[in-house]
């Protein structure tokens, strides 16, 4: 590895995404010119590690604690400055913490991802009343101005195929300890509606080539995941009469809209 070759990817890359700026996209599938675009971001990531930025050992960040306050004791904040261009940054055995892949989705697809998440507007207004009229939850922190967003709607809908009901400390520990692993698992009620079955089928193309890009930057978390998809059906509590297709490695996908 050599500045040259880091000086080439940038080149071709910024090449293409100056081109792709005129590219129609097709609306339900990945181009070629998306792929290319995909494998020069990864090689220009991995072409510009950071080094010596950090004192993390990944090992020991990843090692379970009750408290994550007590974290910042032993994991200061790194000072990393300002990165801009696709990078890795590198703990102090060399190992990847973070991918950082900026500009890896073209606008003109993002417009076609948020084209398809119309159809969710009341589902996610639904979601964001309480039962007492003067008063409503939005799912995240961020309350949406008065006019609101009237394309979109806003809330967040949590969307999984095999999930516990239970505080999420109380998950995190029951998979440390299987012992403790006493609730069961059930899939989100919002997966029996219609349009969110018919949303999870229209992003299945997406959901697919994010996995895909996974495979290659995550390999071990994208292989616990697919596991875990695998052998939800011997977790499931009650199993619909027409399961839905789940597309992602991860048994959960929420949507928000704020």
């Amino acid at each position: 590895m050599t500045p040259y070759d880091r000086l080439r990817v940038r080149s071709q890359l910024t090449n293409l995404q100056r081109h792709m700026a005129e590219e129609l996209l097709p609306p339900a599938a990945i181009s070629h010119q998306e792929l290319k675009l995909t494998a020069l971001v990864i090689s220009h990531a991995i072409l510009n590690p950071w080094k010596d930025v950090t004192e993390w050992d990944i090992d020991w960040f990843s090692e379970p604690t009750r408290n994550v306050i007590d974290k910042t004791k032993y994991f200061p904040h790194p000072q990393w400055g300002h990165i801009s261009d696709p990078a890795t940054v590198l703990d102090v055995h060399g190992r990847v913490l973070v991918w950082y892949l900026p500009g890896m989705i073209p606008p003109a697809r993002v417009d076609h991802l948020n084209e398809i998440h119309i159809p969710l507007k009341d589902s996610l207004v639904q979601c964001s009343k309480t039962n007492h009229p003067s008063k409503r939850r939005f799912g995240h922190k961020h309350v949406p101005e008065e006019d609101g967003n009237e394309k979109f709607g806003h809330g967040r809908l949590m969307n999984s195929p095999a999930t516990f009901q239970q505080a999420h400390m109380e998950y995190f520990w029951s998979l440390i300890d299987p012992q403790r692993l006493e609730d069961q698992v059930y899939e989100s009620c919002s997966l029996k509606k219609a349009v969110i079955r018919q949303w999870l089928r229209d992003i299945t193309y997406a959901e697919d080539f994010w996995n895909t890009i996974a495979e290659i930057v995550l390999p071990d978390l994208a292989q616990v995941g697919k596991e875990a998809i695998s052998a939800k059906q011997h977790w499931v509590t009650t199993q619909p009469s027409c399961p839905v297709r789940w597309p992602s490695i991860y048994l959960g996908i929420d949507v928000i809209v704020n």
